[in-house]
C-alpha cells in the first residue's frame, strides 16, 4: 500500500506543477480528453487505486498479464499498449487486445505506428519497457504523466509475480530428478481422481522402486546414487504421455499417474520402462546395472487417494518379495511380467 500511496502523491504533485504541464503540452498538437481530465483528480485516483489493488490480487503471471492487458488501457485512456519484459532470462510480451477483435497481438508487428516508451523498473533493477500510442491525438500530456507514474508499480508487480512463480516451481519440482515433488504429485492424483470419477473414466497409478538402491549408494557412493536417480527419472519422463504425471514419492520411490488407463495399460507401461532402463549405462560405474520393481492399482468408485496409493504400494511390495525387477498389480491380471 505504501507504493500505491507514493504513486498517488506523485500524480497529484505532477498535476499541480505548471512547469511540467508546459513541457508535456508540447508533445501533442491535438488535445484529447484523458480519464484524468474527464473524471477529475479524485475520481481518477480511485480508478488508479482500484487498478493497483487488482495488480496486488493477481498472484500468478497469467492473472497479472491479463489484468494489465485488459484494464490498464482504460485507466490511461489509450486504445492499445504493450509491455515487453525480460525477467530471469525469460522474454515476455504483454499486449492489449485489438479493439473489437478480442485478440492480443504485438502492436509493433501488427499495427506499426508512433509509440512512446517508458522504462519499467523494480527494486531489483530494470524489468522491461511499456509502449503506448504517441501519434497525433493519441497520448495526452496527462496520460503521459500517468504512465510514467504507474511504471514503478507495474515493474514491481511484474517482478513480484515472477518471483512467486519461481518459488512455486521450486516447491513443486524435485531438485535432484526434475520430477514433481511428493506433495505436488499427490495433489495431481487427487485432481485426476475427481476428474475420472466425474467422467466415469478409468485411471491407474504406478508405483516404482529402485532395486537394491542402498547397496548402490554403499558401493559406488551417493554421487553415483544421485546419477542413478536422475537417469531413472529421465526414462520415466520420456516414457510418459503428456497427460501422465511423474513424481518422486520419497528416496528411490516414484509414482506415475496414468489417466484413462487400465491395469493392463499400466502393465504395458511398466514393460516399456523396464526395457529402457536395461539400456541405461553409467560412465563412472560401467559395471552398474539398474532395475526396478513396480506395482499398480486402478481407482475404483469412491476410492480416495490414500487408499489408491496404498493398493499400488502393496502391489509394489509383493513385486519385491517375488524377486524384484518385475511388475505386480493390485487386482488379478492374468499373465503378468
Amino acid at each position: 500500500m505504501l507504493v500505491i500511496a507514493v504513486v498517488l502523491i506523485a500524480l497529484i504533485s505532477m498535476r499541480r506543477r505548471p512547469d511540467l504541464l508546459a513541457s508535456a503540452d508540447s508533445v501533442a498538437d491535438v488535445q484529447v480528453t484523458s480519464p484524468i481530465e474527464q473524471y477529475g483528480d479524485a475520481a481518477w485516483q480511485q480508478r488508479v487505486l482500484a487498478f493497483a489493488l487488482d495488480l496486488r490480487s493477481s498472484l500468478t503471471n497469467g492473472q497479472l498479464h491479463e489484468t494489465i492487458a485488459n484494464k490498464l488501457p482504460a485507466v490511461l485512456g489509450v486504445e492499445q499498449l504493450w509491455i515487453e519484459t525480460t525477467i530471469g532470462g525469460r522474454r515476455k510480451v504483454i499486449a492489449s487486445p485489438i479493439a473489437g477483435e478480442g485478440t492480443a497481438v504485438h502492436p509493433l508487428i501488427e499495427a506499426p505506428g508512433e509509440w512512446a516508451t517508458f522504462p519499467l523498473t523494480s527494486t531489483d533493477g530494470p524489468v522491461g519497457v511499456i509502449g503506448v500510442p504517441a501519434g497525433p491525438g493519441q497520448l495526452t500530456p496527462a496520460a503521459r504523466r500517468a504512465v510514467a507514474s504507474l511504471a514503478p508499480l507495474l515493474g514491481d508487480s511484474l517482478q513480484t509475480a515472477h518471483t512467486i512463480a519461481q518459488l512455486r516451481e521450486l516447491s513443486t519440482i524435485d531438485s535432484v530428478t526434475g520430477c514433481s515433488t511428493r506433495p505436488d504429485g499427490l495433489e495431481r492424483l487427487r485432481a485426476e481422481l475427481k476428474r475420472a470419477h466425474r467422467a466415469n473414466q478409468q485411471v491407474a497409478v504406478l508405483m516404482l522402486d529402485l532395486d537394491y538402491f542402498k547397496s548402490i549408494n554403499d558401493r559406488y557412493g551417493h554421487p553415483i546414487g544421485d546419477e542413478v536417480l536422475c537417469k531413472v527419472a529421465k526414462v520415466l519422463l520420456e516414457s510418459s504421455r503428456k497427460s501422465d504425471s511423474v513424481a518422486r514419492y520419497g528416496g528411490d520411490e516414484f509414482v506415475i499417474m496414468l489417466p484413462e488407463t487400465t491395469l493392463r495399460g499400466a502393465e504395458e507401461a511398466s514393460r516399456r520402462i523396464r526395457a529402457k532402463l536395461e539400456a541405461v549405462s553409467f560412465e563412472r560405474a560401467p559395471d552398474l546395472h539398474c532395475t526396478v520393481s513396480l506395482g499398480a492399482a486402478e481407482a475404483s468408485a469412491q476410492m480416495d487417494v490414500d487408499a489408491w496409493v496404498r493398493q499400488a504400494d502393496d502391489a509394489l511390495y509383493r513385486a519385491k518379495l517375488a524377486g524384484r525387477n518385475r511388475f505386480e498389480a493390485a487386482a488379478p491380471l492374468g499373465a503378468r511380467s
